[in-house]
């Protein structure tokens, strides 16, 4: 940011951790989560300040850098598969309102169309001990398409985004195609706001 570089972070996170949303390891995690998404929001704002105090006039925001997502989907009526009558407080909720997070487990980076790393490792105890569960990882890229400071690579990794973010979004849009630019960020952040007001 004080180089002046463009980049921008999209993050997908699930709306919880899996287990009991109001129960206490739940609840934990997510204010450690929290706590790091805070952390990094402040450090970007700093460089922001930092930089607007530098070049007179240009308006920055801390989503042209860096945005948090999370998926959720809501049932057609049509499409119910709900059996019998809701039991709980939950279900009868669920019931009404027909909405349900979609719980993100996949570990996969992106970066610059040019590296992507697709794994199944939590960042914990667990998964990184070495003794206990067992994990993979794959990385790909291809050194004849690598990114340039004019240009992103438009390879395979680049094809796979567009598709990812095609099949979230719904639709194909030119300024997918570059994701650092403010057209794009503004375009999936008004998608992200649309969908969580119907949520």
């Amino acid at each position: 940011i004080a180089a002046g570089e463009k980049f921008t972070v999209y993050i997908l996170l699930p709306m919880w951790p899996e287990g009991v949303a109001g129960s206490k390891q739940v609840q934990d995690i997510l204010y450690w989560q929290r706590s790091t998404i805070e952390s990094m929001f402040k450090k970007i704002h700093a460089a922001l300040v930092h930089r607007m105090q530098q070049c007179n006039g240009e308006s920055i925001e801390v989503s042209d850098y860096l945005n948090f997502y999370s998926l959720g989907t809501r049932e057609a009526p049509s499409t119910s598969i709900r059996l019998g009558i809701p039991s709980s407080k939950d279900e009868r909720i669920l019931a009404i309102t027909r909405r349900h997070p979609v719980y993100v487990h996949s570990k996969m980076m992106i970066v610059d169309d040019e590296v992507a790393c697709i794994g199944s490792a939590n960042i914990n105890q667990r998964s990184l001990d070495g003794c206990r569960d067992s994990e993979i990882m794959t990385t790909y890229w291809h050194e004849d398409y690598l990114a340039t400071d004019e240009s992103i690579p438009h390879h395979d990794i680049h094809g796979y985004r567009l598709h990812i973010w095609a099949s979230l979004a719904g639709f194909m849009d030119n300024s997918f195609r570059k994701p650092n630019d403010r057209e794009c960020v503004k375009l999936m952040n008004s998608i992200a706001q649309r969908n969580w007001e119907i949520y």
